[in-house]
């Protein structure tokens, strides 16, 4: 019963890693858009395109959230690995 506690806090610390770096670089991303757009408006570049950026922003995002996420699911099986043996 424990090691099945143990599994769901670490799926559910992983959920919440993955959506905090997801939603961290999403705001960069339009950051990153609001930028570029005053930039262009000021003449000092080409006008932004809010698809491309959020487009190449997710998808960056996705693949960053994951693996942070990939990272603690890992570290949480190892935990699990451990007590297990230990037991």
């Amino acid at each position: 019963m424990r090691v099945r506690w143990l599994v769901l806090a670490w799926a559910g610390l992983a959920v919440v890693v993955w959506n905090g770096f997801f939603d961290l670089l999403i705001t960069r991303g339009a950051k990153e858009y609001v930028m570029r757009n005053a930039q262009a408006r000021l003449g000092e570049g080409p006008p932004a395109s809010m698809a491309a950026i959020m487009a190449q922003t997710s998808h960056d995002a996705a693949i960053t959230s994951s693996l942070w996420a990939g990272t603690v699911l890992a570290a949480g099986w190892a935990t699990i690995w451990f007590m297990r043996r230990r037991s």
